[in-house]
């Protein structure tokens, strides 16, 4: 901990009574006025949404190809188009609670 840290703090540990150091934020302040600028997501989102000379987009290019990889026989493919136009299977597990002892074998 810093020198102005340990000034602030009883000797319990906790912050002392009236200090400031550590509130962040005034009530209804926002934490982050400005919302997230320059995001990996939103970068990506740019770029994909350029055209080329054809008129088409990157993103519309990218799923052209994978449609063709799915047509050749590629099942990655052919799963990541599924999963994203119909929605990912739900999966579904069975757990039974039986209330029979479990039996334990033991041979020699």
């Amino acid at each position: 901990m810093s020198d102005k840290q340990t000034k602030n703090r009883r000797p319990d540990g906790k912050f002392a009574k009236g200090n400031t150091l550590g509130k962040r934020f005034k009530k209804g302040q926002s934490g982050n006025p400005n919302g997230r600028r320059g995001a990996l997501a939103d970068i990506i989102n740019k770029v994909w949404d350029e055209e080329d000379e054809t008129g088409l987009t990157k993103k519309e290019k990218m799923v052209r190809r994978v449609l063709s990889m799915a047509m050749n026989g590629s099942m990655s493919a052919v799963t990541y188009l599924s999963d994203r136009s119909e929605g990912k299977a739900k999966e579904t597990k069975e757990i039974s609670h039986k209330t029979e002892p479990i039996k334990i074998m033991t041979f020699e």
